[in-house]
């Protein structure tokens, strides 16, 4: 395993990093040792030093007024771990009472790119529960290729329901049985060039462009879902219906 990347994941520095993993080598040396090992200017090898007593994984020796460093047991970083583990699991009952009285309230959550979107689709689908959405289809498909593809296939195993208005497309899909069982869908040519692909469920509204930078956001707000709602019901209104 790269050692470099272990430690960083730990929670060191670059330098840290490097300074420690010389010491471990070294042993008990002077900062001047260090600095030759490191090739770091001694202004940098000091204050690392200092960071790297100051989290317990060195120790400074002062042997006739000359300060020594050398690296602890590496066991350190374990007890780390795990204080910082039993730290955490201290506070747990109490950060979970937060994320409570957060989404009992009103939130904005923001993603980006490709893997952000992908968590916005599968934050709708979460819940069984009956979805509202608009937007530019046709579009999103040369956007998020597999994506809507992937979305719909995991409405339909889910069994949620759903009514959609976009411009027009038309997909196999479209015409099974089991699609045609829980989605209702009207096409609106306007939406053709509409940016983005909006969601309405429960209490959220998600939305996500689909032309230029991928950015989304959802939206946790009883008010904004009523409002989004209306919206999307002019929008039903004004789209033709679909004989699938």
């Amino acid at each position: 395993m790269d050692l470099n990347l272990a430690l960083k994941e730990f929670g060191l520095t670059e330098k840290e990093i490097a300074v420690y993993l010389a010491l471990l080598q070294l042993g008990e040396v002077t900062l001047q040792e260090v600095a030759k090992r490191v090739e770091f200017p001694r202004s940098t090898v000091y204050n690392t030093l200092s960071y790297l007593t100051g989290k317990g994984l060195v120790a400074r020796i002062v042997k006739r007024g000359v300060s020594y460093f050398s690296a602890s047991d590496p066991e350190k970083l374990v007890d780390k771990i795990d204080e910082k583990k039993r730290l955490i699991e201290a506070i747990l009952p109490e950060l979970s009472s937060l994320r409570k009285a957060m989404k009992e309230g009103s939130s904005i959550e923001i993603y980006e790119g490709f893997k952000g979107v992908y968590t916005i689709v599968s934050d709708i689908f979460k819940v069984k529960q009956e979805i509202f959405y608009f937007g530019g289809y046709v579009k999103s498909l040369d956007v998020l290729k597999h994506l809507p593809e992937h979305a719909r296939t995991m409405r339909l195993e889910r069994g949620i329901k759903a009514k959609i208005v976009i411009d027009p497309a038309d997909e196999d899909i479209f015409h099974t049985a089991k699609y045609k069982k829980l989605t209702e869908i009207r096409f609106l040519d306007s939406l053709k060039d509409f940016p983005a692909m909006i969601f309405i469920y429960g209490n959220k509204v998600a939305m996500f462009t689909v032309r230029g930078d991928l950015v989304g956001i959802i939206i946790s707000n009883k008010e904004f879902s009523e409002a989004m709602k209306m919206v999307f019901e002019l929008y039903w209104k004004s789209a033709r219906t679909v004989r699938l």
